[in-house]
């Protein structure tokens, strides 16, 4: 198994679109070169994204958001008595 940590040069060749997309999200701010660029890519479609809410289109913040709308809406629920603690 291989060691995560260590780094390796790889020499690789790229069609002009993927170069292009690949510079515009350095230049976009997102990757601060080729190599984390690629190396996200290569690890996102081989080994799986980086977070469940990727795999659900969400952001984290965008859950939160949901998520203490709902907790209102319970205490909500229980000062109005709809809603009662077992």
């Amino acid at each position: 198994m291989a060691d995560h940590g260590v780094m390796t040069a790889k020499h690789i060749t790229l069609t002009e679109p993927v170069a292009d997309i690949i510079q515009a999200e350095i230049s976009a701010g997102r990757y601060k070169d080729v190599s984390s660029a690629l190396n996200d890519a290569a690890w996102n479609y081989f080994i799986g994204a980086p977070s469940p809410f990727t795999e659900y289109g969400v952001t984290p913040e965008q859950v939160e958001k949901s998520a203490e709308a709902d907790l209102l809406a319970i205490k909500k629920d229980r000062k109005t008595g709809k809603l009662v603690r077992l």
